[in-house]
């Protein structure tokens, strides 16, 4: 199973890297240090941990962590949950069997 994205999508996250990992797995990188904890605009997502990580698209905001991750950003867009716990309800709404 495979979350699909536009090329368009693929192609601004040139920097990945996790190699597109999220898009076969649901999964991106360690997901509790990815997980979001809410929208912020249409290009802006606030995550849950405050811990630095190393990737191009993590950005420490003040006391946040902020992620500008193109393919994340899209696929929450569509209510998929990048984590293990809800993979198969991210599944539910966007995989290709």
């Amino acid at each position: 199973m495979v979350i699909e994205v536009p090329d368009a999508v693929k192609h601004e996250t040139n920097g990945c890297p996790c190699d597109f990992a999220c898009l076969a797995t649901a999964r991106c990188g360690d997901p509790e240090k990815c997980k979001v904890d809410y929208a912020n605009g249409k290009n802006v997502l606030v995550l849950a941990s405050n811990e630095p990580v190393s990737c191009p698209y993590r950005i420490s905001f003040g006391y946040r962590q902020i992620c500008t991750c193109p393919n994340h950003i899209e696929v929450n867009s569509r209510g998929v949950i990048l984590s293990g716990d809800h993979r198969e309800e991210a599944y539910r709404y966007t995989a290709k069997a």
